[in-house]
Order: C-alpha cells, then sequence, then structure tokens
C-alpha cells in the first residue's frame, strides 16, 4: 500500500516573490482572460454545456474544434483523393519541424514520432548499451512508464534504484522539486541514466532537470525527461534543460487523439550511444532500402543517423495531421508563453480560494517549483469523490495524494469560481476537511 500524506501535514515554502504592481497585474490578468474566452468557444464540452466542470486536462482534454477540423479533412482526402499519402508524408514533415520548434530542438531530424510515451521511453532506454551490474536511478514516485521499462531489464543485470521520496516528504511535511542533490547519494561510476519527469504527473512539481543534467550528463550519465506534462502547457527548451532524450504523448498538452506521441534524441546523446539499434528495426528506419522493396542481405544496412530510426512506417498519420494543425494554433496563435501565464493564474486562485476554505493544496507553490496547470486537493476521495463527480458535476484525477485537479487552454475564472461553489456547499453539507 502507498502512504498518502494528508494534507494538513505540509506546509509551503516560497521562493520567490512577485514583483509586478498590484495593476499591472490585474491588467495582464484580464488581457489573458479575455484571449482565453475566445478560444473556449473552440471546445464544445465546456463553452456548450454548463453541467460540467472539466478540470482533468492532466489526463486529457476534451477534443477542440482545431482537431476537429484537421481530422474532417484528413478524412475527406481519405475519401475522395486518389493518392493522398504524398500529402500527409508533407504534413508529416511539417508537423516534425513544428514539435522541434515547439521543444526548441537542434533539429526536426532529433524528432521520432512514436505511438506513445511508452514507446519513446522505451525506444531509447533499449537503445541504451549496459553491462551487468550497471544502475539506473529513478524516484519512487516516477511515472510507471518510465520505472517499468528500466525494471524489465533487471533480468539482464541492470540495477533499478529507486530514491525514497515519499518518506521524506512524510518527515518534512513538504513535497518539493527533485533536484541534483535529491539524487547524488544514488549516483556511482555505474550509472548509466536517470530517469524522470519534468513535472510530476500527481503532485505536479516542477523537477529542476537542467540542474540535474548539468550535474550529471558531463560523466556521461544520461538523463531521460518523461515531458507529457510540459509540452504545450508550459515553456519547454530541451537544449537548455541538456537532457539526452525526450518522450512525450501528444494527446495531453497538444489536445491531440491517443496513438501519437513523439521521441527526442539530443545529436550530442545520440552520438554517445553510437549506433544504437532500436528495439523494433522498421523499413522507415533505413535510408539506403531498395526502391523495389526487396532486402539485399548481403548489403549493409544504413539507418537514419538520428532519432528517425525509431519511427515506424506506418504510424498515425491523421494523428501527425492532428498534431500539425494543432502545435501550429499553439505556437502562432494561442501562444506558449501566455499559455503558461494564464494557467498560471487559474491555478494560484483555486490555491487562494483553497485557503480561504481551509483546504491544502499539495506539492510546492512557488511558480519556478511546479506545473502551471495542476492542483491536487488534500481531500480524501473517498468522501469527496461521489459528491465532486455527481452532483457537482465536476471531472478530476483520483490519485495517491487526494483529487487532483488540472487546467487546460479552455479552462477560466468562472470554472475556477464555479468549483470553489462546489467546495464550499460540500463543506456546508458537513463533508471532512482534513
Amino acid at each position: 500500500m502507498v502512504s498518502r500524506p494528508l494534507a494538513s501535514r505540509y506546509s509551503f515554502k516560497h521562493c520567490s516573490a512577485n514583483t509586478s504592481s498590484s495593476k499591472d497585474a490585474t491588467d495582464e490578468e484580464k488581457r489573458l482572460s479575455e484571449k482565453f474566452a475566445v478560444y473556449r468557444r473552440l471546445v464544445p464540452l465546456v463553452s456548450q454545456n454548463e453541467d460540467v466542470i472539466f478540470l482533468n486536462a492532466a489526463s486529457a482534454p476534451p477534443s477542440n474544434l482545431i482537431i476537429h477540423e484537421a481530422i474532417t479533412r484528413y478524412l475527406a482526402e481519405a475519401l475522395y483523393e486518389e493518392y493522398p499519402y504524398t500529402k500527409w508524408r508533407e504534413i508529416r514533415e511539417e508537423a516534425r519541424r513544428l514539435i522541434a520548434r515547439c521543444i526548441n530542438a537542434e533539429a526536426p531530424e532529433t524528432i521520432a514520432f512514436t505511438r506513445d510515451t511508452t514507446e519513446g521511453l522505451g525506444g531509447f532506454i533499449r537503445a541504451m548499451p549496459f553491462e551487468p551490474g550497471d544502475n539506473v536511478v529513478v524516484i519512487d514516485t516516477e511515472h510507471p512508464n518510465q520505472v517499468y521499462g528500466w525494471l524489465a531489464l533487471r533480468s539482464a543485470g541492470l540495477e533499478v534504484r529507486q530514491v525514497p521520496t515519499i518518506p521524506t516528504s512524510e518527515k518534512n511535511g513538504q513535497i518539493t522539486a527533485i533536484d541534483a542533490k535529491t539524487l547524488r547519494p544514488y549516483v556511482d561510476n555505474r550509472t548509466r541514466a536517470i530517469g524522470i519527469s519534468s513535472i510530476s504527473f500527481d503532485s505536479g512539481q516542477l523537477n529542476d532537470i537542467a540542474g540535474i543534467s548539468s550535474a550529471f550528463r558531463p560523466r556521461g550519465i544520461h538523463v531521460l525527461a518523461d515531458v507529457s506534462q510540459h509540452v504545450g502547457i508550459a515553456l519547454l527548451d530541451v537544449q537548455a534543460l541538456g537532457i539526452s532524450a525526450a518522450a512525450f504523448s501528444l494527446h495531453k498538452g497538444l489536445n491531440c487523439p491517443t496513438g501519437i506521441g513523439a521521441l527526442y534524441i539530443s545529436p550530442a546523446a545520440f552520438a554517445q550511444l553510437g549506433d544504437p539499434v532500436p528495439p523494433i528495426v522498421n523499413m522507415a528506419a533505413v535510408r539506403n532500402m531498395s526502391e523495389d522493396l526487396l532486402v539485399d542481405g548481403g548489403q549493409e544496412v544504413k539507418m537514419f543517423p538520428d532519432a528517425r530510426r525509431f519511427e515506424h512506417q506506418n504510424m498515425s498519420l491523421v494523428g501527425v495531421a492532428a498534431a500539425e494543425a494543432f502545435t501550429r494554433f499553439y505556437l502562432e496563435v494561442l501562444g506558449p508563453e501566455d499559455v503558461e501565464k494564464y494557467l498560471y493564474s487559474l491555478t494560484e486562485l483555486l490555491r487562494t480560494e483553497c485557503e480561504r476554505l481551509g483546504i491544502g493544496v499539495l506539492g510546492p507553490r512557488e511558480r519556478s517549483c511546479r506545473a502551471p496547470h495542476i492542483c491536487v486537493l488534500g481531500l480524501e476521495p473517498e468522501v469527496w469523490g461521489a459528491y465532486l463527480r455527481g452532483e457537482g458535476g465536476v471531472r478530476f484525477t483520483v490519485n495517491r495524494l487526494g483529487i487532483r485537479v488540472s487546467f487546460g487552454f479552455f479552462s477560466s475564472v468562472d470554472d475556477v469560481r464555479r468549483f470553489v461553489r462546489v467546495l464550499e456547499l460540500g463543506i456546508a453539507r458537513g463533508l471532512h476537511v482534513v
């Protein structure tokens, strides 16, 4: 059984203060609120349904008309065009360029399309060379899809070291972001990789990936980051982070259907891997494949010298079409900086209201250490879950810590106010607040 810290036992440290004037902050919040109110109309579930308070974007946001149009166009081309694949491949390469731009990758060729985060993580994990007795380091709250990928290699002699952060959080009464200091006691000269999420899926902490990379990449230790809760939500610069690789699904911050993800491998890490062999070698990985599709077993197989060798020929092209459309919309219309600031404003408003009600919000409070879009409320799911889902009309996630609520570009201040009203009514009815 996983221990679950109680909200009342947790306090929060402030790393920095907001030096903006009250008027400037108010004007900026008004600008953002008005801007995103317009784009909320693209999400019918929330803009046309007063009965739903959708606070579950970190799991999967409701779809939107940008995605709908892209998929409708794809289906029309599949119905009426004789050979749409040439066009679809061009869209694939444009999507690759846009995603590289979204995360500030060195080049589009550092991006491979995958089925999901798991496939991206697994591709890198299986391609990384190690000797029996080598080890990798993960934390005890890391997403299962990364941890199981490493654990599957224990039979080949790889040691998986889990850093015990839960006991420390319970002892100190704080959930803090992970940094190099946290990991250093578990790293030695046999450590080959560190696997960690940039933003934790459960508590929403923003881990110090740049500091971890700075401390350990010069020692030849790979840093494999799960950035699924980061892309399309907060500003992301993989070059500044200094990581070896990053895997992410496109169905969260980039709002695509499930079944499409991406793997980034930095040029430096790719060179360090040597000539990595993907766990599944597909014809799309081979750059000297014969046009007649006949394989000469005596010929040298030359794979792409970058992340593209991890791709499959029959990827989800409809997913890629959705990715191209929404990533462009995110970069050129919504604006990554505005999205991040807007989401921070919503979670800060909710935190303030929860403090007024005596409801604990777990995880770091300062912006430099937390996700823009996630708040975990220290409410007992057994007490509050049925009420919130039923009469409250709230969509959220239950996790080991309590009730996780999360926002997207389509969320609004009114969503926060309505949710707070539901909480107030629950308290008035005698629902217990820890």
